[in-house]
């Protein structure tokens, strides 16, 4: 039987729920428009949902790693793992999903990432549990923000204060 100290098993518990929650936040449909929560801003549709797809994977690999170097006290891992997920987060799809609220989830992102490098460079095993959890917390928040908020396949030669215009006529 494995024994794990209580810091350690805790760290394993926090761990597993964050990566059930995203899990789960990443298998939910998308609402119909008319559950909508009113005052969601708009976010442009990715243009390859099948390449969309294939570029989560790689984040969500890249976070699994990070899991799971985090369980296992492997800085070094963790600090790839971020470095990683910060240089998928500057893709250029994130670009064409532009949003002020999309902007702020990716700095969130980013935010948390960093703060998670960082504890792992400090060898801090209680500061990447917690950065694990916080960078978790900044997926599910974007992920129901992408599920909730009204999708545009916006037209790029479309003056921005026209797309309003334009979504909702569609």
């Amino acid at each position: 039987m494995l024994c794990l100290s209580p810091v350690t098993a805790l760290q394993c518990g926090i761990a597993a729920l964050m990566t059930v929650s995203a899990v789960i936040s990443l298998a939910e449909p998308q609402q119909a428009p008319s559950k909508r929560r009113s005052g969601q801003d708009e976010i442009a549709a990715p243009a390859d949902d099948e390449a969309m797809q294939k570029f989560m994977a790689r984040k969500l690999a890249a976070a699994q790693k990070a899991l799971e170097a985090v369980a296992k006290d492997d800085f070094d891992q963790v600090r790839k793992s971020t470095a990683e997920m910060i240089e998928l987060s500057r893709h250029e799809a994130w670009e064409r999903m532009a949003s002020p609220r999309f902007v702020q989830d990716t700095v969130d992102f980013v935010s948390a990432a960093e703060f998670l490098s960082r504890m792992a460079e400090a060898k801090d095993a209680e500061g990447t549990s917690l950065g694990f959890m916080r960078l978790t917390m900044t997926c599910t928040n974007c992920h129901q923000h992408v599920r909730t908020s009204s999708v545009a396949h916006l037209d790029p030669d479309v003056a921005p204060e026209d797309r309003t215009l334009i979504a909702e006529a569609k």
